[in-house]
């Protein structure tokens, strides 16, 4: 499990990537238990946008229907933080 300092980065990195993803974000916009789609305004063309600067940052792969669930900038960093320890496809 990752500790508090580890979420808090990952946090602060998913928020960069989205004010960095995202038209008209900035960083200060971006909470942890943001909305992405009814705080934020990320559209579905975004979304995607995002999810592919997610694989490419992290190097991993996150399925359509697991990009669906995830609503709020805290549940895109817990994701990554799993996925990232426990990559997808490994038998950990």
């Amino acid at each position: 499990m990752p500790s508090t300092a580890d979420e808090g980065k990952l946090l602060d990195e998913v928020r960069d990537l989205l004010a960095a993803t995202v038209e008209d974000l900035t960083v200060e916009e971006i909470q942890p238990d943001s909305s992405l789609q009814d705080d934020l305004g990320v559209d579905s063309l975004a979304r995607l946008e995002l999810v592919a600067a997610i694989e490419d940052r992290w190097q991993i792969e996150v399925p359509q229907e697991q990009a669906d669930r995830l609503t709020t900038v805290r549940e895109i960093a817990a994701h990554l933080a799993e996925a990232v320890v426990a990559p997808a496809g490994s038998t950990a």
